[in-house]
């Protein structure tokens, strides 16, 4: 593996801000000293019962008692400001503070992201966590400074799953064709249609719809967002492929974070550290939780051979991400995964 330092060096290097964004991002935020009281505008594009809402639920009520009212949140949820694309770009621009974004859509602002989206690359929440909260994960966060984002932390989406509205599904045959939502993300698409779908990208907030319409037959995502969002009123069949594992990075405006007073700022960091155990925690149970509520939908769970019929036509993906990003970060995970 390679040495820290050489993989700091390399997200120092990758980073970039996304098409038309430099000017913006860069030139019309100003850097101003927090007020006395400030109330934090935070977003994101989940549902209210969702273990990232109740986290910045958790936030604002620790917020608010530990600095005595200094800083409060108002929180936005079901994408009411914008996709996860845009959140980003508004805190870049100085619009929003505060907001938990897919990783995936990090990939159009840092290409760096992408190696977390390479599908059957993490095996457990051990090897997950290892890479999140070791150097890797540090890095990818603080890298994320070089185009006007804070990284601050990095909250449990869980492991996505494929669902759809056709068939049960155990093979990529049985995928062969079918209309699939997937993230704005180019690894993404590029995985499934080595999978035999026909996947698109679509935000989130639109998603439901579409699937009710039969724009998309299929989509993936965590079993506990598929319940969140009521997706088992649109969708039969869950099959459990933990391809993915989709951490939520918990974003903010980096002048909001600066203008903090030392005090303030030492406060806000241990909640974030709080918010986060208490989220993964959520996370973790609320899988179990949302297929206890859903005894309309079929999960169909894969036998190994099943598994590593998706898993094996994942090599030319990985050959893509090390084509577009390097191969450091990539080997990096891999070998702190297997370690």
């Amino acid at each position: 593996m390679q040495s820290f330092a050489t993989l700091t060096g390399h997200l120092a290097r990758k980073t970039f801000l996304a098409p038309g964004l430099i000017a913006l991002a860069f030139g019309l935020t100003v850097s101003a000293p927090i007020s006395a009281q400030t109330v934090l505008k935070a977003a994101h594009s989940s549902s209210t019962t969702s273990t990232g809402h109740q986290a910045l639920e958790f936030m604002a009520k620790e917020l608010k008692e530990k600095t005595d009212g200094r800083i409060t949140l108002q929180i936005f949820p079901s994408s009411q400001l914008g996709s996860e694309r845009e959140q980003i770009e508004s805190i870049q621009l100085g619009n929003l503070d505060l907001s938990f974004v897919s990783s995936a859509v990090l990939g159009a602002f840092n290409q760096d992201f992408f190696a977390l989206d390479i599908p059957f690359m993490f095996k457990d929440r051990e090897g997950v966590y290892r890479v999140l909260d070791g150097a890797i994960g540090t890095q990818l966060l603080a890298s994320l400074d070089q185009v006007g984002i804070k990284g601050l932390a990095y909250w449990e989406n869980g492991f996505r799953q494929l669902t759809n509205n056709v068939r049960p599904i155990r093979s990529p045959k049985d995928l062969e064709g079918m209309k699939m939502r997937t993230m704005e993300n180019e690894v993404h698409i590029a995985a499934w249609k080595a999978e035999g779908a026909n996947p698109a990208p679509l935000a989130f907030g639109e998603l439901f719809t579409a699937l009710q319409q039969g724009t998309f037959d299929a989509q993936e995502g965590p079993i506990n967002l598929f319940y969140d969002m009521k997706f088992y009123e649109v969708q039969k069949y869950i099959t459990r492929t933990n391809h993915v594992y989709s951490p939520w990075p918990l974003l903010i405006n980096p002048d909001v974070y600066n203008g903090f007073s030392d005090q303030d700022r030492a406060i806000f960091d241990q909640v974030v550290k709080d918010a986060t155990s208490y989220q993964r925690q959520l996370a973790q149970q609320a899988d179990e939780k949302a297929v206890a509520a859903m005894p309309q939908v079929q999960i169909i769970d894969l036998t190994p051979e099943e598994h590593a019929a998706f898993a094996d036509r994942m090599g030319p993906i990985y050959d893509t991400v090390k084509k577009k990003i390097g191969s450091e970060v990539v080997d990096a995970i891999v070998a702190e995964v297997n370690r």
